[in-house]
């Protein structure tokens, strides 16, 4: 606490016990702290009744930790905050100073407070902006501080990171200290006059090595090229053929899950020349290196997702590319079963992802995103490359909520294949998942129709037909006529539900929440899911979605119970004199 604290106020600054303290202690210690003025201490009181309004929690619940606040903030999409984005942050920085003040008793001096003439001098000579952003911080501390530049250290820097990390978070503390070192050094070098003193940059985080391919023998990377192809070309048909031929990106990670596991054995044993080919990964005394060398390195030892998904990688190459024995299949099956299998359900990010859509005011805001885009792309008539990209996204988004695609289907649209609009505006619109990129097309197509439909309209007609013509007639290409890569439109999805909604949704958030909505309204349909997401196995839609349905099951069951009360016992409320068993 500052030297001018009331003694009589809640002791935050320097209590081991401070990390524990809620906004309640902090607010206290605020209304008697005589050094605050009166409009910075009405400024904070308003922060605080913003922030716990929009988290839904009294004072005295939420710890007095910035970064703790950051994250539940996050959590809380931004249509349900009922505040704009400007308010929320206004109160987001006022109550960070306000708990550094009470828990640190060090705030950051703000922006445009005056330096000192030496750190004036220096910072006037930094010409390049990068320089410029990259040393603000710590120029604005130093001079507060009373730092001289001469007397910067490792250690000034350390402290000011610390601060950084309590917040706004351990990764923003971390990217300051790299930063600020970084334009330090560099600043030694090019800027006259400053301090000929270099800093240490921090020692990278020690991680094990991944080896390339290139450093086993060659015939570890001819039968590892060997494996991939068969797995993603051979098909049913083929001799010797996989069960099933593999998507582009399940061969990508059974390939990096090759690589790493060898990269692991090969430091297990000391050196890579003994890893010769995939039959050396799958030996058992060989497999249980590798998986120990991944759960060593794991919290608590723990099997993770990863561990699992790379132990089911080399038991399906033992058991069809090897043809390992019965005896060495069960063997690996053993040590597979006892790392455990994932839950059924699809995973906690994805369902933290959907779940804020259960509120009707956050569903709204991304029923409407798709136009609020649109609209803010000049309504798809301008062709520079931002707004063209906006009107995609848009495009892309009304498709995703009006047919659940998987992220390939709805970047491989084709004008005529994928899309069909054969009387142009005025007639009907469809969409076939699948054809022309790639998958499998569903027996029936999809229709378009209502908002959606005049939005693509709009698209083809005013953005579409002024771009120069796509090879393969794609829906979303880019203005020189290339189509938008798959990677470069999830970005774009992700980017603009998160601006607008607080939540980043993926295309394949979008077909679970698709998921979500339909078994909320109709618990156990199932097969409408699998018919409406396109899964050819049943049972990948009752592994994923079985448990989704819970909450819907459960109202209905609770309007089921209604219905069944007499009209008199559902009117009447327990309390005292109505009659309950012990009432007076």
């Amino acid at each position: 606490m500052p030297a001018s604290a009331n003694q009589d106020a809640p002791a935050l600054v320097d209590d081991p016990d401070a990390t524990r303290r809620s906004l309640a202690d902090v607010l206290a210690w605020i209304e008697t702290e005589p050094a605050i003025a009166e409009r910075d201490r009405r400024a904070f009181r308003g922060a605080a009744r913003t922030v716990c309004s929009i988290l839904g929690a009294p004072p005295a619940s939420v710890p007095a930790d910035a970064a703790d606040v950051e994250r539940r903030l996050a959590a809380v999409p931004k249509p349900a905050r009922g505040r704009s984005d400007k308010t929320v942050a206004n109160a987001r920085w006022r109550l960070k100073r306000a708990i550094a003040l009470g828990v640190d008793a060090v705030a950051a001096p703000t922006r445009g407070a005056a330096l000192t003439p030496r750190w004036a001098a220096l910072r006037e000579r930094l010409d390049i902006p990068r320089l410029r952003n990259g040393l603000s911080r710590l120029i604005r501390e130093a001079s507060a501080s009373g730092v001289e530049p001469e007397g910067v250290t490792v250690a000034f820097v350390e402290a000011i990171a610390a601060r950084v990390a309590a917040t706004r978070g351990e990764a923003r503390g971390r990217a300051f200290r790299r930063q600020a070192i970084a334009c330090w050094n560099e600043a030694v070098g090019s800027v006259a006059g400053w301090p000929s003193t270099t800093l240490a940059a921090p020692a990278p985080t020690a991680r094990p090595g991944r080896l390339p391919v290139e450093a086993f023998p060659i015939s570890f990377g001819r039968d590892l090229d060997s494996y991939l192809a068969w797995a993603a070309h051979s098909g049913r048909l083929a001799r010797n053929g996989s069960p099933r031929s593999l998507s582009p990106a399940t061969v990508r990670l059974r390939g990096e899950h090759l690589r790493l596991a060898a990269s692991a054995l090969a430091r297990r044993l000391g050196y890579a020349r003994r890893v010769i080919n995939l039959a050396t990964l799958v030996e058992p005394v060989n497999f249980k290196l590798v998986l120990a060398e991944y759960l060593e390195a794991g919290p608590e030892r723990r099997p993770s997702a990863f561990v699992q998904g790379l132990a089911g990688t080399l038991f399906g190459v033992a058991r069809q590319w090897v043809k390992a024995p019965a005896s060495q299949l069960d063997q690996l099956g053993q040590f597979k079963r006892r790392l455990g299998s994932r839950p059924a359900g699809f995973a906690d990010r994805n369902r933290r992802a959907i779940e804020p859509f259960a509120d009707p005011k956050v569903l709204a805001a991304l029923l409407a995103l798709p136009q609020r885009l649109f609209a803010q792309a000049s309504g798809g008539r301008s062709l520079d490359g931002r707004a063209v990209r906006q009107a995609q996204v848009g495009v892309a988004i009304a498709l995703l909520l009006s047919v659940p695609l998987r992220l390939r289907e709805l970047a491989g649209l084709e004008l005529g294949r994928g899309l069909l609009r054969p009387s142009g505006r005025q007639g009907s619109m469809s969409v076939v998942p699948g054809r022309g990129a790639g998958g499998a097309s569903h027996a029936t197509a999809c229709p378009i129709v209502g908002p959606t439909k005049a939005l693509i309209d709009d698209y083809l007609d005013g953005c579409h037909a002024r771009l120069p013509p796509s090879a393969r007639h794609r829906l979303f290409v880019r203005p020189d006529g290339e189509p938008v890569p798959d990677a470069a439109l999830r970005y774009g999805i992700a980017t603009q539900t998160r601006r607008a909604i607080g939540v980043a949704l993926t295309p394949g958030q979008f077909r679970h929440l698709a998921a979500m909505l339909v078994l909320r309204e109709r618990p156990g349909e199932l097969g409408l899911v699998s018919s409406l997401l396109g899964h050819s196995d049943p049972r990948t839609t009752a592994n994923l979605y079985a448990g989704i349905g819970v909450r819907g099951a459960a109202a209905a069951y609770a309007t089921l119970l209604d219905r069944a009360r007499p009209a008199d016992e559902a009117q009447r409320v327990p309390g005292p004199g109505n009659g309950v068993p012990g009432s007076r």
